[in-house]
């Protein structure tokens, strides 16, 4: 029976043995799931997009467990998790939760000085919809990636229950942000009425 420190040192082996390279690709798209994740709860909290809640808060929860398969994928090909990349990712998501007031308020005011004071909450829908487009944003980018490395699994002819896990994200990423498109399209039917 192998030792603690021949296991722990077999692992500290594998993740030296990984790719640089792919290890910084995996660790970005880490990141960016951490960050997606922010993004869909942050967008779960706007009032105008209370409707959408129960849809956004569950692909959240999937985003989560697809950032754990990425975790397990990044952990079987010897890919250390470097922290300060996802660190950095996590702030930029709460950073994020400023935008509005740095860079999305001209709109808004450019949108509240246009639009008939009969419709108060259109202003609303304009931040719904560019908090939706962040997240379709962001949803887009993990199905792209998902792909790629679903194509490395089978390009590597890896085996084993996780790689699974890794072909089946692509699909998931894609049906999610067909959910998050139509929920932007629900959202954006008040500004779609003609005269509103």
């Amino acid at each position: 029976m192998p030792t603690v420190a021949a296991l722990l040192s077999g692992r500290r082996r594998a993740a030296s043995d990984a790719d640089p390279v792919l290890r910084a690709y995996l660790n970005e798209q880490l990141a960016a799931a951490t960050a997606l994740s922010e993004q869909l709860r942050r967008a779960a909290t706007l009032d105008v997009l209370e409707v959408e809640r129960t849809t956004l808060l569950r692909v959240r929860r999937e985003v989560a467990a697809d950032r754990a398969v990425l975790r397990n994928a990044m952990r079987r090909l010897g890919a250390s998790t470097d922290w300060a990349v996802v660190g950095v990712g996590w702030l930029s998501a709460h950073a994020g939760r400023i935008t509005p007031l740095l860079h999305r308020l001209p709109v808004l005011e450019r949108v509240a000085g246009v639009l008939p004071a009969t419709h108060p909450t259109r202003a609303a829908v304009v931040e719904g919809l560019l908090a939706l487009e962040d997240v379709l944003g962001g949803l887009h980018r993990r199905a792209v990636a998902a792909r790629l490395l679903a194509d490395l699994v089978v390009a590597q002819g890896l085996r084993g229950d996780w790689t699974a896990g890794v072909r089946g994200l692509a699909d998931r990423a894609r049906r999610q942000q067909e959910e998050v498109e139509a929920a932007h399209r629900r959202c954006a039917a008040p500004l779609l009425k003609p005269g509103s």
